[in-house]
């Protein structure tokens, strides 16, 4: 008797699908690829860091790390070239656009979830992942859906030459009610200054401050970078890259100086709210306005007078940001963070504190200061 073919028909005309659970987690994105160093010093450590492409690490933007790995020294094998690499992988990465950057960490002082020591100090090595190995532009990785991408080289090549802008105030007290600093150079009501330092922690240790009026002075000491900008070589300094700011006659200048409220009892912040204000390097310091600091130069100082601004942004819970002028900004206390034109950053207050000195000459306590602004909004 033949065999009937019917149920052979039958399945060959079913597609089987696997059972979906509804609950199941969507997958998961993967990022990996190759760090290289060809560097004569023995390599270090590598954290190689994550952050949003919407909210850039300095000095592009002010984003901190989203995820990181780390890389063990002792995972990097010599190839034929002379060249060091070893492999590195991110997981589980969210949907999104992300940029990547790698940091060698020289003197093994580095970690990406304390602010006294999520920064690149003098001699670590940097390998962002760039558009371009000609350019400096990171690149953007885009993932959704589970993709698992795996062939991310980064290439450790930018050696920090200075060190961390580490710093105490000096004068830490604004009064936002008065004349506006950023144009009026009689009036220091608005300035504070902020003087460069030393560390001498347990957890971190740099040096300083710079000795600027020695020719060997050793640029692994801490100090602030000044750099009124002339990207156009008119010999004059360019324009504040915030409209607002060059509408007031404000110009470029590194470092960049950010001041976020760290709320109060009387004005207290829902969660999202913030209100930043960028600060400026005091604008009287240059040549073209009656100060000593020449125009297009990069001039080390270990004090920084420094301008509170006439204005600020309200980021509100909901997302969207408004203006605030002052004396409408909130009194109280607020961080300060100093950023050079390398992406190296300080804040005040951190979290040194909490550590012993190990040094007789450096106080922890400093670096609990905080910026206190009045004569402004107070509820």
């Amino acid at each position: 008797m033949r065999a009937s073919t019917a149920p052979v028909l039958l399945l060959a005309g079913c597609a089987w699908q696997a059972p979906l659970d509804p609950d199941a987690p969507p997958p998961q994105n993967s990022l990996s690829g190759t760090v290289v160093y060809s560097g004569a010093e023995p390599p270090g450590d590598v954290i190689v860091v994550l952050y949003d492409a919407h909210d850039p690490p300095p000095p592009e933007g002010t984003g901190g790390p989203v995820n990181f790995a780390t890389v063990p020294a002792e995972d990097f094998i010599d190839d034929a070239d002379g060249l060091r690499a070893a492999s590195w992988d991110l997981a589980p990465v969210p949907d999104g656009t992300w940029l990547i950057s790698a940091l060698m960490d020289m003197d093994g002082d580095f970690h990406p979830l304390l602010t006294a020591t999520a920064g690149a100090t003098c001699g670590d090595i940097a390998g962002p992942y760039l558009q371009s190995l000609a350019g400096t532009e990171l690149a953007p990785v885009t993932v959704r859906g589970g993709q698992l991408v795996d062939d991310l080289t980064l290439v450790l090549g930018l050696t920090y030459p200075i060190e961390r802008p580490a710093f105490q105030f000096a004068d830490n007290l604004v009064d936002q009610g008065a004349p506006a600093a950023i144009t009026d150079p009689t009036d220091d009501s608005e300035i504070l200054v902020i003087q460069s330092t030393a560390v001498e922690s347990e957890l971190l240790e740099i040096t300083g401050p710079l000795d600027v009026a020695s020719p060997k002075a050793d640029p692994c000491d801490t100090a602030f970078y000044l750099h009124f900008l002339d990207e156009d070589g008119d010999g004059d300094a360019d324009p504040h890259w915030l409209d607002d700011y060059a509408a007031l006659g404000v110009r470029a200048a590194w470092p960049r100086i950010y001041a976020v409220f760290r709320g109060s009892e009387s004005v207290p912040l829902e969660p999202g709210e913030v209100y930043a204000v960028e600060a400026i390097p005091d604008p009287f310091l240059r040549d073209g306005a009656g100060g000593s600091i020449p125009t297009g130069v990069v001039v080390p100082v270990t004090e920084l007078r420094v301008a509170f601004p006439p204005a600020g942004q309200h980021v509100l819970p909901d997302g969207s940001v408004e203006v605030v002028g002052a004396p409408d900004l909130p009194d109280g206390e607020w961080d300060l963070t100093v950023v050079q034109e390398t992406g190296q950053t300080w804040t005040l207050p951190n979290e040194l504190p909490a550590f012993a000195a190990t040094g007789a000459d450096w106080e922890p306590a400093t670096q609990a200061q905080v910026l206190v602004v009045q004569g402004g909004r107070s509820e």
